[in-house]
């Protein structure tokens, strides 16, 4: 019955995300509810079932009218839950300001395999650019995962 809820809140995040994804957009950058929960997810069970979540809900995400390109969801959500299951445990072993700026680190990657991926050509001929929109997205989903702090602080999650 726990696996039942973990994988029913994992669609409902979708469902959310496609919902408001038009709502939050702000130029053409989105909120990704998505890589919030995976790396929630990684942090709790680890980086075998933070792999399959994310590389299911990319697959999930690319059969959507959500997606850009085939195949860039699956693996940056598979490379988030990978990244933060190996986090997992590690909350008492590394300080707090490290073990923060780790979780900061991997969505910053996230976002940087998916921007890089997506905007190949940008990257080519106008590296700034890139970088804005690049941390344009990345900042605009740490906002959302800041906010998520004060209800549910990942230092709170008990294999953290």
């Amino acid at each position: 019955m726990k696996d039942l809820r973990i994988w029913s809140l994992l669609i409902f995040i979708f469902i959310i995300q496609y919902l408001l994804s038009d709502l939050l957009t702000i130029r053409y950058y989105q909120p990704d509810f998505i890589v919030i929960y995976i790396l929630y997810f990684g942090l709790y069970y680890g980086p075998y079932y933070g792999v399959i979540a994310g590389f299911s809900i990319g697959l999930l995400v690319d059969l959507t009218p959500m997606a850009s390109y085939f195949g860039i969801s699956p693996l940056t959500y598979s490379l988030t839950g990978f990244l933060s299951g190996y986090l997992q445990n590690k909350y008492n072993r590394l300080s707090p300001f490290v073990f923060h700026s780790i979780w900061i680190l991997i969505i910053g990657f996230h976002f940087m395999i998916f921007t890089y991926i997506r905007f190949q050509l940008l990257f080519e001929v106008d590296k700034l650019q890139f970088i804005f929109r690049w941390f344009a997205s990345f900042i605009y989903t740490l906002f959302f995962l800041f906010v998520m702090q004060f209800f549910f602080p990942i230092k709170r999650i008990h294999n953290a």
